[in-house]
């Protein structure tokens, strides 16, 4: 039974234009694999749940990372709030990234849930002075609307720090390939131009989740 993990940013609810991307990717998904099995992490509403990193949760990183590993009772339960979020990376098959693009980068609420899954001895380890992620065998999809056109080539790639970081960070910590799909440009180019960039991007989310 595959298990797919979908860590989506979706605050603008039904009206979302990446929502779009996500729905049509699952219900594809779904149809290839009855089976599956698909963990949200709703961060529009989850990001209240996630560690905050104070004093107390980088001292719990410190002493695991660097330390013995002798955590006091509260040391032990901020360390335990992050196990179960990377836990849920290594029960993945798939990691489904599902965000829009915010100042050309990516939402607060997902860079918070990545702070908290990069952990060395959790994700990644760094052995013989060399960078390993501990997350291979996973595959990875960003799922993205912009209102702009960022891809190379373009006026605007060099304001692309959303795309390039995703890629860098998923890469990293093992997860190979990564798929992409990304709804692009919308308002910029104006309504009728969204509109029709969108239809092809929601065709691509459905075969990708109908391939994957």
């Amino acid at each position: 039974m595959p298990i797919a993990l979908d860590v989506n940013v979706l605050p603008r609810g039904k009206t979302s234009r990446t929502r779009k991307l996500h729905e049509a990717f699952f219900a594809a998904w779904h149809a290839k694999h009855p089976d599956g099995q698909r963990i949200s992490v709703n961060l529009a509403e989850d990001y209240r749940t996630l560690p905050v990193f104070d004093e107390w949760d980088i001292t719990a990183k410190f002493e695991m990372l660097y330390g013995e590993g002798h955590l006091d009772d509260k040391g032990a339960e901020r360390w335990n709030a992050l196990t179960q979020l990377t836990d849920q990376l290594h029960a993945a098959d798939l990691v489904v990234i599902s965000t829009p693009m915010w100042n050309f980068s990516i939402p607060w609420h997902l860079k918070r849930w990545i702070d908290c899954v990069v952990q060395g001895r959790l994700t990644f380890e760094f052995v013989g002075g060399q960078f390993q992620g501990l997350l291979t065998g996973r595959k990875a999809v960003i799922l993205s609307s912009r209102d702009g056109l960022y891809t190379p080539g373009t006026s605007l790639a060099a304001l692309d720090f959303q795309m390039p970081y995703l890629r860098t960070i998923l890469g990293f910590l093992g997860l190979a390939p990564i798929h992409e799909v990304v709804a692009e440009p919308m308002m910029l180019a104006g309504v009728e131009a969204g509109i029709a960039a969108l239809e092809v991007a929601v065709e691509k989310a459905r075969a990708l989740g109908s391939e994957l």
